[in-house]
């Protein structure tokens, strides 16, 4: 189930990927077909590179008991980069 959780984004572009050649390819390659292919895995890199998680704005624990202790209203987000 981790393996599932962990690339959960990478099986569904898999899953959709060949699901939709699956479709596309019953009737042979043609070049539209390549160029659909093309368009949705184009679309999955270009989404996973949208939406991954970035490097922290607070690294060391000073900096992070600081900006707690600020007084300021603080969100705090954990995030994986899975």
């Amino acid at each position: 189930m981790l393996f599932i959780n962990r690339y959960s984004f990478l099986i569904t572009a898999v899953v959709v990927l060949a699901a939709t050649a699956a479709v596309l390819l019953r009737d042979g390659l043609s070049r539209r077909d390549a160029l659909a292919l093309a368009a949705i895995a184009g679309a999955f890199i270009l989404s996973w590179l949208f939406i991954r998680p970035g490097p922290s704005t607070l690294a060391q624990t000073a900096a992070v008991e600081a900006a707690l202790q600020s007084g300021q209203p603080t969100l705090i987000e954990f995030q994986s980069d899975y």
